[in-house]
């Protein structure tokens, strides 16, 4: 048996080394109390026999810190000798490995009594501790494939052997264990929770100035038939419903910080959609035109947010929500540009319709890369085929919206705005609930 003499009074310790070394024990060193855990690295001792000051002299802090550092960092098992009586707290002992407790002179008998005792019964209690927490881990692992079977079973129609099988299949190609690999899966499906209320957040502030250009499309009593003043307030809770709920989620520090710049922004906007409609005028324009600028710095906050959320989420897979949630955005987007188009000033209408133009392109060319991905269903083709028809009726309403009736025109652009965003919203779920993409 391999004993360290910890001590910081030298002739105490120095007398305990010599008496265990001559009745046959092995003694290692002696060290004092603040090399203790270095020395137990270096020399890896069976046990530690703790030595106090004196036979009046309870256990002094320094000691008790060293047992404290060692237990936490190379536990051994620890015999305390001399000194007058337990610390006040004594259950601490039992957290510091300590085994036994002999107060009083030295008596060699009984420590190399206590010393056969207090490795095998410290290997035996470590022995359960490590069979406790493989319990624990398995039990939590347990937990974790069961979430995530529930995720891939209701994003992805799965049964539950079918999605155990993609679980486990996973797990053996990356040979990692199983529950490492559904914890993956949870944490994708919650940052494409978060990237996908990021998303929403754009696509509501481009939407609440749609629904004030509406709003101010509608005068007299046809204002209070055309239901734009509710539309418009829906969108308003909507948009704080969402903030609220990423809100809730556990968002990394520069996510947390564009949330905060998106909530500034937001009390601008909300104040102008609380309001009420402004007459027809210069001042129902300039009301316009202050309340899109203010929409552009939303957006602008909630795209960063949105990207600060797909960075946090660490996952490549992640873009293609990003992506099919932008879409929303763009299709109300393309209808605000309209509306304000048909209400605004000459100049400011031309810069409206050319932005239009580009929201075109952008829209086109982010529904092909869709098209194109590989991270696709026979669901999401469906979907995407879909989104695609839904698309041409909007082009086919913002032609009208230029026509001859504009009043038909508009009801119909912004008709069709809302079911292409319909349209997007389910694919946007579709993806975030795709196994392809929880599965990375």
């Amino acid at each position: 048996m391999t004993l360290l003499i910890v001590s910081d009074d030298l002739p105490a310790g120095q007398a305990v080394a010599e008496a265990l070394s001559t009745a046959g024990e092995t003694v290692l060193a002696r060290v004092p109390c603040a090399y203790l855990v270095r020395e137990v690295v270096r020399l890896a001792p069976q046990t530690v026999i703790a030595v106090m000051a004196g036979e009046g002299v309870g256990p002094c802090p320094t000691l008790m810190s060293a047992l404290a550092l060692l237990a936490s960092s190379a536990p051994r098992a620890v015999i305390g000798l001399g000194g007058a009586g337990l610390p006040a707290d004594p259950q601490s002992l039992l957290a510091w490995q300590v085994l036994a407790w002999l107060p009083g002179p030295l008596q060699v008998a009984s420590v190399q009594a206590a010393v056969a005792l207090a490795a095998p019964r410290f290997a035996h209690d470590q022995a359960q501790a490590r069979a406790l927490a493989a319990a624990q881990a398995s039990l939590a692992e347990r937990k974790f494939v069961d979430r995530a079977k529930g995720m891939l079973m209701r994003g992805s129609q799965l049964s539950e052997d079918d999605a155990f099988a993609l679980l486990r299949k996973a797990a053996m190609q990356g040979q990692v264990r199983l529950g490492e690999v559904s914890r993956g899966v949870i944490e994708a499906a919650l940052a494409a929770e978060a990237v996908n209320l990021g998303g929403q957040l754009r696509m509501l502030s481009q939407c609440c100035v749609k629904g004030l250009a509406l709003r101010a499309c509608a005068s007299g009593a046809m204002a209070g038939q055309s239901g734009a003043d509710d539309a418009l307030q829906d969108t308003v809770l909507r948009f704080q419903t969402q903030r609220d709920a990423l809100a809730t989620l556990p968002l990394a520090d520069a996510a947390a910080m564009a949330l905060a710049d998106v909530t500034q922004a937001w009390v601008a906007l909300r104040r102008h959609c609380v309001a009420g409609p402004l007459s027809r005028g210069q001042a129902m324009e300039a009301g316009l035109v202050a309340a899109d600028q203010i929409g552009e710095a939303l957006l602008d906050e909630a795209e960063r947010l949105t990207t600060a959320l797909a960075a946090a989420g660490g996952r490549q897979h992640l873009r293609v929500i990003g992506l099919c949630g932008r879409q929303r955005m763009l299709a109300q987007r393309l209808a605000k540009q309209a509306l304000l188009a048909s209400l605004l000033p000459p100049a400011q209408a031309a810069a409206q319709a050319a932005a239009a133009a580009v929201t075109i392109q952008d829209f086109e060319s982010s529904l092909g890369v869709l098209e194109q991905s590989p991270l696709t269903t026979a669901t999401i083709r469906a979907a995407l085929v879909q989104a695609r028809a839904q698309w041409q009726a909007l082009l086919d309403g913002l032609r009208r919206a230029a026509g001859p009736d504009v009043a038909a025109g508009r009801a119909a652009l912004a008709l069709q705005s809302d079911h292409l965003l319909l349209a997007f919203e389910q694919l946007t779920t579709l993806y975030e609930h795709s196994h392809q993409v929880l599965m990375g």
